[in-house]
């Protein structure tokens, strides 16, 4: 009888390792089928760089933008609202290195740019952001943040000429620097 039974433990056991073996075949199949459907579907939908942008080739469309304005808008906003909104063909930029010692300068030098529609961009090179939250016109301008650098770094680092290429001027302007005789209505 042992030999029997062995006989018929290895005749179950080898009919539920070929059902196993069938199933999980099917199972492999219809994954490789779904894996590739989602492949082409992905392929499909993605457009690739053209062959102007080296070294990026692969990345989908719309994941890097040529140039760009230093604006703050929506997401979901399409076109340079400030542009929109003011009619004006003239687009300029303030950038300017800033310490909370010199927040009266500052604040001088940035009401008197943006009674012009420049767009403000300021380097906290001290760090301190908070204390600049006052201001009226805080909320209107991009605040980069970084500590122990020095002044021009920023500049170096966030100024390139891509970014900047769409201006129509940019004021790299230092916070000691007083305005009461310059007039940046002219560059409008």
């Amino acid at each position: 009888m042992d030999a029997a039974w062995k006989r018929h433990i290895r005749y179950d056991w080898g009919l539920c390792r070929s059902r196993k073996k069938t199933f999980m075949v099917v199972i492999r199949t219809i994954m490789l089928y779904i894996a590739y459907r989602t492949t082409n579907f992905q392929s499909s939908r993605t457009e690739v760089f053209p062959s102007s942008y080296i070294g990026l080739k692969g990345l989908p469309y719309g994941i890097i933008e040529d140039k760009s304005y230093f604006e703050l808008k929506p997401i979901w906003s399409t076109s340079n609202s400030k542009l929109k909104a003011n009619g004006s063909s003239s687009h300029n930029l303030l950038a300017m290195p800033v310490g909370l010692k010199q927040k009266q300068n500052v604040n001088t030098i940035v009401q008197k740019f943006l009674q012009e529609n420049f767009t403000v961009i300021l380097f906290h090179y001290d760090g301190k952001l908070d204390g600049w939250r006052d201001l009226k016109w805080s909320r209107k301008a991009v605040h980069i943040v970084a500590d122990n650098q020095t002044k021009w770094w920023f500049a170096k680092r966030f100024l390139h000429p891509a970014a900047v290429s769409l201006y129509d001027y940019v004021f790299l302007w230092d916070e000691d620097l007083g305005v009461q005789h310059f007039n940046p209505k002219r560059y409008n």
